[in-house]
């Protein structure tokens, strides 16, 4: 898949959809409340992406409280001396026998690692290099240092090393905090709950109660306008209070592969959640991560109308202000829209719940088996697209439009063959959607989820044996291309120069995962180390010298845009926010683009005004958990 294929140039998709304001594309649409598709971006074979796309944690912190902004954008303008500026490591920290290299912007030409307590060198070499990087401006040098093993915590040197990195650690469970932290995190979005944690100190009242009675915005054969429905449950998607059927799908969807291809890595009890929140699941044994995916879920089972449709969002009719707490925003709720594409999703990722809860809850996995088919015989009776927009659906929360539907319907279509051994299921793809076969998909996103129906039907037992071929045999292939673009790119990030728009730190840990799966197809380590290096990219390689995950390294977010944050002062650890968006979007981040001209993989402000580059969302975070899982295990994961 071409480069060009591949990118949402947020701006210009913008204008050509007719867009006014600073929208955002993807996570929480920013003030403005809308999302723009880009034309063609879904149309044929949808191989383009239609999407901008998302250690120890006492360096990093849990919890700490919110200082004022820091107007840092992107280190363009950086003393060399300053620990982490010109040696850039994973700031969490690497396992012992996984390749490790640093990155090095400074004048040197050798390196050396030192254990940080002792001093002791235990490491010296060359640096390798020079290599210039387009996306960021620098030339850089790596400096390997495979050979250190021993558990520890370290830091690297270059040159007579006044360049230093920031401290690291080297173990086993390296990322079992993190993992953690980014899977309690959807605990700690719960909407209609009451958050009391003791780990993070977040506490709030139940947020929107009203929404045990949300309004219907529009009147269908089921309900009235104005009528009220339960529509109570569910997370928070990203900056604001909405709650979204396609974001939330994707989300659950991507957890529960996390569970599917690493059941080892998750336990019950591992997450240490608040206090009466999914006792009743803990106490059945059930993982903490699929108790909670498991609330999601039933919220979007209450999104689903009798005839299967699924209703598109909840939220209320206008912004909050950014310190509104979820129990002070009284404002009435309503229910808006309703797509085919939304009800592939909630298709697909009920068919997947089934499989997962089976043996755990037999009758709760029937349910969701019943909710996919219900959802799937909508999408056959209506075999064109729909998306419902009402005037003022977005004046208060984000669009999430898409005008298309195969490639969820593809998905959908494959999770049911997977959890059923159905035919039918196997003709509708062939009959309906055979074209979606010759696709190469891009990285999962709320906007296209080819890729997870590509998988579904590659692990299905009852797929064709030659279409499976042919699906493993396309995604190897766009493996390979990957590895090439990360061995060439300096911060060895799996992103092109023009693809650092919106969500860029997420879509680099999704092309991690795709590298992941491919790495099942055809086992090569160099699909695992370059999806390793999408972990080390987020987590502070980076050329911001920033880790992008809350909590996560000694310089992490401080100030992402999230009214949860700003109005409680907790800045929960374990969001992945947006990053580099070299095409702005807010207007703090357009006058950072139009005054300074940073180099696209710097175009960030960790500032909370900055929702294009600092917003935080439910499904940017998700793909960086099936990352971890797989290089985690569970006597690792936990917060204490």
């Amino acid at each position: 898949m071409a480069d060009d294929g591949e990118r949402w140039a947020s701006r210009r998709a913008l204008l050509a959809a007719g867009v006014s304001g600073a929208a955002a594309l993807a996570g929480c649409p920013g003030e403005s409340g809308s999302t723009a598709t880009p034309s063609g971006a879904d149309s044929g074979a949808e191989g383009a992406d239609a999407s901008t796309g998302s250690g120890r944690g006492d360096r990093g912190g849990t919890g700490a409280t919110t200082d004022a902004a820091e107007t840092d954008a992107s280190g363009t303008d950086t003393d060399p001396t300053e620990p982490g500026e010109a040696v850039l490591v994973d700031q969490v920290g690497y396992r012992p026998d996984d390749p490790k290299t640093a990155v090095v912007r400074a004048d040197a030409s050798t390196f050396a690692v030192t254990d940080a307590e002792s001093g002791e060198t235990v490491a010296s070499g060359d640096l390798a290099g020079p290599t210039d990087d387009d996306a960021s401006g620098d030339t850089v040098r790596h400096a390997a240092f495979d050979d250190v093993r021993d558990p520890g915590t370290y830091r690297v040197t270059a040159g007579d090393g006044a360049a230093a990195s920031h401290e690291f650690d080297i173990g086993e469970g390296v990322y079992g905090r993190t993992l953690a932290e980014i899977c309690r995190r959807y605990t700690l979005r719960r909407a209609n709950t009451r958050i009391d944690d003791p780990v993070t100190d977040l506490a709030y009242e139940p947020g929107h109660p009203q929404d045990r009675e949300a309004r219907m915005y529009f009147g269908d054969s089921f309900h009235d306008e104005g009528e009220r429905i339960d529509a109570r449950g569910g997370w928070y998607d990203a900056g604001d209070y909405g709650k979204y059927v396609t974001p939330g799908a994707v989300t659950v969807a991507q957890l529960l592969l996390a569970y599917e291809r690493n059941p080892d890595s998750f336990d019950s009890g591992q997450l240490a959640l608040p206090d009466g929140v999914s006792t009743a699941e803990r106490e059945a044994g059930l993982p903490d991560l699929l108790a909670e995916a498991k609330f999601e879920l039933e919220w979007l089972e209450r999104m689903q109308r009798p005839d299967g449709a699924a209703y598109h969002k909840v939220a209320g009719g206008s912004w909050p202000s950014m310190d509104t707490r979820p129990s002070e925003d009284t404002q009435p709720r309503y229910v808006f829209g309703l797509s085919t594409y939304g009800t592939g999703m909630v298709a697909a990722v009920s068919a997947m719940a089934a499989r997962v809860y089976r043996e755990f809850d037999a009758d709760f996995a029937d349910r969701m088996l019943a909710n996919a088919r219900d959802a799937f015989s909508y999408l056959e009776s209506n075999p064109d697209p729909v998306f419902r927009r009402d005037d003022g659906q977005n004046d208060g929360s984000g669009g999430y439009a898409k005008e298309t539907d195969r490639t969820e319907r593809f998905w959908a279509a494959a999770e049911l063959l997977k959890t059923t051994g159905e035919s039918r299921f196997a003709d509708y793809l062939e009959d309906e959607l055979a074209a979606q076969f010759e696709a190469t998909p891009p990285a999962v996103s709320w906007a296209n989820t080819l890729l997870l129906g590509h998988w579904a039907y590659y692990t299905a037992d009852a797929a064709d044996p030659e279409r499976r071929s042919a699906v493993g045999d396309r995604l190897v292939a766009d493996a390979d291309r990957l590895v090439e673009r990360v061995r060439s790119e300096g911060y060895r990030v799996a992103l092109s120069t023009d693809q650092y728009y919106w969500a860029s730190a997420k879509l680099a840990v999704a092309q991690g995962v795709k590298l992941l799966l491919a790495d099942e197809v055809e086992a090569r380590e160099a699909y695992v180390d370059a999806a390793l290096d999408q972990v080390h990219y987020v987590l502070g390689r980076t050329p911001t010298a920033r880790s992008y995950v809350t909590g996560s390294g000694e310089r992490a977010p401080q100030n992402p845009h999230s009214r949860t944050v700003e109005s409680t002062g907790v800045n929960v650890p374990g969001n992945l926010v947006g990053g580099p968006n070299a095409d702005g979007g807010d207007p703090a981040l357009d006058e950072l683009i139009a005054t300074e001209d940073p180099p696209p993989a710097k175009c960030y402000l960790d500032e909370t005004a900055s929702y294009a580059s600092n917003e935080p969302a439910i499904d940017y975070a998700a793909p960086l958990v099936v990352a971890l899982a797989q290089f985690t295990p569970a006597s690792a994961v936990g917060v204490q």
